[in-house]
């Protein structure tokens, strides 16, 4: 499994639905399935699996291709400079040992995948457990540590984060996902949420998604 934001991990996760954008299908637009936003997605992911083959087996055309197109600012990449800190100091919290996983297809949900920040597993227990980590500036910290506590909170919050920790539960199969905000300024730097699965919006993820392979069927074919 290739590390995640290598050229090997953009080719796992190239013309899937991705756990960190399945949030933009589950709200419907006014008098279509999905949101303007949404749809916007899907011609992206649909273009994805359009490609020509030769452009993605290539090592510099499909780095090109990813520089043309990955979205970046100053406090994305900043952020995941701080995701190293804030996993290591929740295994030193935690005592968990943690290992970094790359894409993670759904077994049985076609073109589904997600990338957790972090997986572990308790041989005592049989608990599957991911980490999906945060580095938000120090506003949006305090936000955070004030008001997410559980999965309600955490919907009502930031429903985007939301689906992307169901997504991760959904394609590995872990019974919990660590949500994990961090920001190294502060005296205490770390927020720990822990998001358990819903039977009911797992239902829902597979519903919108593979209505959403169909949507992109139509396109391309």
């Amino acid at each position: 499994m290739d590390a995640q934001h290598t050229l090997g991990w953009f080719r796992a996760r190239c013309g899937h639905i991705t756990g960190s954008n399945v949030g933009l299908l589950m709200k419907s637009g006014r008098t279509e399935t999905f949101s303007e936003t949404g749809k916007s997605y899907l011609y992206q992911v649909a273009a994805e699996r359009a490609m020509n083959p030769v452009i993605i087996a290539d090592d510099e055309l499909f780095a090109e291709y990813i520089r043309q197109t990955e979205v970046t600012s100053k406090a994305i990449r900043w952020g995941n400079e701080q995701e190293a800190e804030a996993r290591d100091l929740f295994a030193k919290i935690t005592g968990r040992h943690i290992v970094e996983v790359g894409s993670c297809k759904h077994p049985t949900i076609p073109y589904f995948a997600s990338s957790p920040d972090g997986f572990c597993y308790d041989e005592s227990s049989g608990i599957r457990s991911c980490l999906e980590i945060k580095c938000p500036n120090q506003a949006t910290f305090m936000r955070y540590r004030n008001e997410i506590c559980d999965n309600e909170s955490l919907l009502r919050v930031k429903y985007e984060y939301y689906y992307q920790c169901m997504a991760h539960m959904m394609c590995t199969g872990a019974s919990e996902t660590f949500f994990i905000v961090y920001n190294p300024f502060q005296a205490d730097p770390i927020h720990i949420v822990r998001i358990v699965p819903d039977e009911k919006v797992f239902a829902e993820i597979e519903r919108r998604v593979c209505l959403a392979n169909g949507f992109i069927d139509k396109i391309i074919n």
